[in-house]
């Protein structure tokens, strides 16, 4: 016994590296870990050992290729990248995740050029934790690599061994897999039970929770580098039966503004509590005389919420849930695009925005939308920082000559002052404070006052468009449409933004519709951005089949629906988000149709934009 102890102390000695090497792999999955457990809303999400398990099969499975398979130099080559790329992808998706709530699927990579402009804000997110287990991995990394030695050969065990992960491997995927275990999805609260979550893998940051860090990676991996195509004759059958529905009939709105040019506005990250006579006077008076959506949300699917916002009000559908972004349906059809309808129609339709053309891939995802061109405004001879302050847009001929060259025109313009930063004076900023030095309140929140400021800025450019419009007598035959791409996240104090939210639901934002002689009203029911396509068609009494996911706002018969990328929903009568506590007896049959309509819709969704429907049909 004696001699096997110091057997096993030799052992120890000459291979202690093999516990750095673990430690330096196991701290980026912990550092992830941390960062979810203690927003993890559903206990029952938590399946114990299983997600340990996946890590602690791959961590042995890297050890045993990078010291028993390859030759040592190989070997310590092997784990050197692989650990590095898993601290690199840790520390990424820790600051990711501090500011979206969420991590990124590997996909989003493609979009990392969009994201530059929040480099100085996503330096605020590195914080103690981050930098201490990052920091810790890599010394363990590094000690691992000086000491790294490959065991002798002299049993046949050692391959034995390897058995170990791969049998874990399938095992645990047998174990997740709900056909196995006859887990409902249609239950009320199916949306919380792992082996689900884990085959549907949709919810980026569920699937993180019961996969681990490597799991997590390599099924996204694989589904990235082979995504499969998995809708069939069935599923295009399903798309068509649920556009068999009776007709939707008309309304007292229906074709109120038949004619009349359509100016969509796309407003960047004006949120709620920005909407103020002080810093936006005319957005409030075109809210009063128009169309005033006061329970409009804007939910958020994938990467990119300004662009899939874009693309949702566009087309009528969410990006998909399955999908990164809706930049990457550029190739599809959409016969059904508001540009394409209103171009049937007569209209000539135009998109304009501060950024170039590569950006989002808009130049090309605008012509598939159906519009003549998208306009960068730089191309108007315009200074790139000159062009990103609202109030400066209109002050540029040749910018609203091509958006009224021929009526009836249909213009989707996309404003960028309230986009980030907001702690600091960017080109935008500056101009916006040089154009209100009143706004200035030093004894306000900076970050506030600069929002406030900002969104001051925006509505210097409806102001001057309705003058412009006035002027040049088109206003009266014009209907404006203004909506937010999303809530105000780019906002550093989150609980701040709560308070300012003041206990509203964080989705909802700032929409409107406005032209002169439309009867002012309030439109209270919950809408979602999908429900603005038809809703326009409507008021412009275009013809069009009912090809959409979401519903015209202002027919008596819609109640309002509203659901949200984590299968939260509202209507008219409640507002159900998932939770582990067990609904009562008499609201349990509402929730299980408002959770069926939500995974309908999800489903019919994702088959007609990732299965490209239109050009099949």
């Amino acid at each position: 016994m004696k001699q096997k102890f110091k057997a096993f102390l030799k052992f120890i000695n000459e291979y202690y590296f093999l516990v750095f090497a673990a430690i330096a792999l196991f701290l980026p999955d912990l550092l992830l870990r941390a960062l979810v457990w203690p927003n993890r809303p559903f206990v029952e999400l938590y399946v114990g050992p299983v997600a340990w398990i996946f890590s602690a099969v791959w961590v042995f499975l890297i050890l045993f290729v990078c010291t028993i398979v390859l030759p040592k130099k190989w070997g310590r080559l092997l784990y050197i990248v692989t650990n590095v790329f898993f601290i690199i992808l840790a520390f990424c998706q820790y600051v990711y995740c501090g500011i979206f709530e969420q991590f990124f699927w590997l996909k989003s990579i493609a979009l990392a050029g969009e994201g530059a402009d929040y480099l100085d804000y996503a330096l605020d997110y590195i914080d103690i934790p981050l930098v201490v287990c990052t920091l810790a991995a890599i010394g363990a990394l590094v000690l691992a690599a000086i000491r790294w030695k490959k065991p002798p050969l002299k049993h046949k065990a050692w391959w034995l061994i390897a058995l170990v992960p791969v049998i874990a491997l399938g095992g645990l995927n047998f174990v997740m897999s709900p056909e196995l275990f006859g887990d409902s999805e249609d239950d009320w609260d199916s949306w919380r039970k792992p082996r689900v979550v884990y085959k549907q893998f949709t919810d980026v940051n569920k699937s993180f929770d019961v996969s681990g860090l490597y799991q997590f990676t390599l099924r996204d991996l694989l589904r990235t580098v082979f995504p499969v195509n998995k809708y069939s004759k069935e599923d295009f059958k399903r798309v068509e039966e649920f556009f068999e529905q009776p007709p939707v009939s008309e309304n007292e709105y229906t074709g109120v503004l038949k004619g009349k040019n359509v100016i969509a506005v796309m407003l960047e990250g004006i949120d709620t509590w920005m909407i103020d006579e002080k810093y936006t006077p005319t957005m409030c008076y075109m809210m009063e005389n128009g169309l005033n959506f006061t329970n409009y949300h804007a939910p958020t699917f994938g990467t990119g919420h300004t662009f899939n916002s874009e693309f949702a009000f566009n087309t009528g559908y969410f990006n998909p849930i399955t999908a990164v972004s809706a930049t990457n349906f550029s190739a599809n059809r959409y016969p059904y695009s508001l540009a394409n309808i209103l171009r049937d129609e007569g209209y000539l339709a135009n998109s304009f925005h501060y950024n170039d053309p590569e950006f989002y891939n808009r130049g090309i995802m605008h012509n598939s939308l159906g519009f003549e061109k998208y306009n960068s405004f730089p191309d108007f001879g315009m200074p790139e920082t000159v062009s990103q302050a609202d109030s400066n847009i209109l002050s540029n001929d040749g910018i609203y000559a091509k958006m009224i060259e021929k009526q009836p025109f249909y213009d989707f313009v996309i404003t960028y002052s309230g986009h980030v930063p907001y702690t600091f004076d960017d080109a935008k900023l500056s101009t916006a404070k040089q154009n209100h030095p009143d706004l200035i309140n030093p004894e306000m929140n900076k970050e506030k006052n600069n929002c406030l400021i900002l969104a001051a800025d925006t509505d210097d450019f409806f102001r001057q468009l309705l003058t412009k419009l006035n002027d040049d007598g088109i206003l009266e035959n014009t209907v404006i449409v203004a909506y937010t791409d999303h809530y105000a996240y780019g906002f550093s104090d989150q609980k701040l933004l709560e308070e300012y939210k003041q206990g509203e639901n964080i989705y909802r934002v700032p929409a409107f519709i406005y032209s002169p002689g439309l009867k002012a009203q309030t439109i209270d029911k919950p809408m979602m951005t999908v429900d603005f396509l038809p809703t326009i068609l409507n008021l412009l009494g275009a013809k069009c089949p009912d090809y959409f996911i979401g519903n015209d706002i202002l027919n008596p018969e819609n109640e309002g629906f509203v659901y949200f990328g984590n299968k939260a929903w509202m209507d008219g009568k409640m507002y159900y988000v998932p939770s582990d506590e067990e609904p009562a007896k008499e609201k349990k049959e509402h929730i299980r149709a408002g959770n069926a309509r939500v995974a309908e819709s999800c489903e019919i969704n994702d088959i007609v934009i990732t299965g490209d429907y239109f050009a099949r049909r």
